[in-house]
């Protein structure tokens, strides 16, 4: 009956997730996303294969060392754009389905690190992955904050946030399945070598997570020394030889090489700047992860009035039931209570690390120290970070849950209810406030992706786009992008109006 087990535990967390998400499911696709939803299909006349080469090679731009990422990140919005045209439905079905499967990857790969993590620690029980599994999703869905930027990995940036991140996790995930007592063969080897590769010239970001294994290499080389185990020290060093010293050194050699001059380049994206302001960004970014982090700042976007309309409540409720599911069924399966042993340590100590120094990939730059001062401000760490967290209280729930007395549990139960409740509010309201102010991206991409409608109505969907403060460059590439697919798609002009075309054309200068 183990099957049986398993599908309850791995539904119930999908549930949890499918259910955490519902708010942002409500976001249209907004900023750079909407930018390449339309450029990268032009810019290869169609061709996916040109839009996989195109992404390559914008890896190597602007200090930039991240073409297998940018080439990731063009085949989505390459597909985004052909199979909305294709099957003439909106783009926005085509985001949250991505988007939604690659934060169960991520989910599924920080249940694989805490998995391993307990089994390097010495625990001997049944794990049970997926009983795993449903606790941290449990977790990530009732923590998970939706933030009013464009560049919020929960909204956005479907394959370099919540993507990022499950590659990351898994990572991670092979670093302790790796070093675990015990562990032999050269399949880890292979493994670790490829992914840790692949990480880094994925997105810079994973460099953290690279630190991340390097605690798990050390801490394996340490308590192998310690127990005079010799094989197991020597694993440890190849690992590490592999999966941290080989990537580092491509990162490193590789930004060198392609590094840009201050004085010559126009991202400050990937320009360092340490120091006090550095500190206090990294500082914002870390405490906006935790559970509440970026309450303050976000009740103050919403002029503090948040409210649990009909909807909100519904999703509250079912995520209440499911969190006392959770409760329920694992209240009826074995004890699975983390050991307080050193090596312990290991796998806390790689999650804690992979929080801070993914955080301070992006604290440490020009162009985030001057945008983010606040938590609540963020950008793609904080897919990263609100599951590390989700990591370390799943942790915290398994060592103390059972040791909590019975008279304590009620009030622990009203916590959570709490923060559940008023999460599932502020993500709704944000949710909705996104989707008014960005209902001219939903309209124009509805337009741009099918002929069943008249050109009068494409030309007042553009003339409505238009009319926000759009960067001058962004106004002008999505105005000619749109306009280009849908003639080369459909064989017929998107607009011809001579009042918007002027219009457009006054507004690009």
């Amino acid at each position: 009956m183990k099957w049986v087990h398993r599908i309850f535990w791995a539904g119930l967390g999908t549930v949890f997730l499918a259910l955490g998400m519902v708010p942002a499911a409500r976001v249209p696709v907004i900023g750079d996303d909407f930018h390449a939803l339309f450029e990268t299909y032009r810019i290869s006349n169609g061709s996916f294969l040109d839009a996989i080469v195109f992404g390559w090679n914008q890896g190597f731009l602007a200090g930039h060392l991240n073409p297998v990422g940018q080439a990731a990140g063009a085949a989505y919005h390459f597909g985004a754009f052909a199979f909305s045209s294709a099957f003439e439905i909106s783009p926005q079905y085509y985001d949250v389905f991505f988007g939604s499967l690659f934060l169960w990857l991520t989910v599924a790969a920080a249940a694989s690190v805490l998995t391993w993590g307990l089994r390097n620690a010495g625990v001997r029980a049944e794990v049970g992955y997926w009983r795993v599994f449903a606790l941290v999703a449990a977790v990530t869905a009732v923590t998970v904050q939706l933030h009013p930027w464009s560049n919020d990995p929960v909204t956005s940036f479907g394959p370099a946030g919540w993507g990022s991140a499950a590659i990351g996790f898994w990572l991670l995930a092979l670093a302790l399945r790796s070093t675990t007592p015990g562990r032999r063969g050269w399949g880890d080897y292979v493994l670790v070598g490829v992914v840790a590769l692949g990480a880094v010239m994925y997105y810079e970001m994973l460099v953290g997570m690279i630190a991340g294994t390097a605690v798990v290499y050390l801490g394996a080389l340490l308590r192998a020394r310690a127990r005079r185990d010799s094989a197991g020290a020597w694993r440890a060093v190849g690992m590490g030889a592999l999966g941290v010293v080989a990537p580092a050194v491509v990162f490193v050699v590789g930004r060198a090489l392609l590094a840009i001059p201050a004085d010559q380049s126009n991202y400050t994206g990937t320009s360092l700047s340490l120091g006090g302001d550095a500190l206090a960004t990294w500082w914002a970014a870390m405490v906006g992860a935790l559970p509440g982090g970026g309450w303050p700042y976000l009740f103050s976007m919403l002029g503090g009035q948040v409210s649990l309309n009909a909807k909100s409540l519904i999703v509250a409720l079912l995520l209440c039931g499911c969190t006392a599911l959770l409760m329920y069924g694992w209240r009826r399966s074995s004890s699975l209570t983390p050991p307080a042993t050193r090596s312990a340590v290991i796998p806390l100590g790689a999650v804690l690390v992979t929080w801070a120094l993914t955080t301070a990939t992006h604290a440490t730059t020009v162009k985030y120290i001057d945008e983010i001062k606040v938590p609540g401000q963020v950008y793609l760490y904080y897919g990263v970070g609100v599951v590390c967290v989700a990591i370390l209280i799943s942790w915290g729930i398994m060592a103390w849950a059972e040791r909590i007395p019975m008279a304590g549990r009620p009030l622990v139960l009203l916590v959570i209810g709490a923060l559940l409740v008023t999460q599932v509010s502020l993500n709704w309201r944000l949710a909705t406030e996104s989707a008014m102010a960005f209902a001219p991206n939903r309209t124009l991409a509805g337009a741009a992706i099918t002929d069943d409608g008249t050109e009068q109505a494409r030309c007042d969907a553009l003339a409505g786009w238009i009319e926000r403060p759009w960067p001058t460059y962004y106004l002008t590439v999505v105005t000619t992008d749109v306009q280009e697919n849908f003639e080369s798609v459909f064989g017929e002009p998107f607009c011809d109006d001579p009042v918007v075309i002027a219009r457009v054309e006054e507004l690009v200068g």
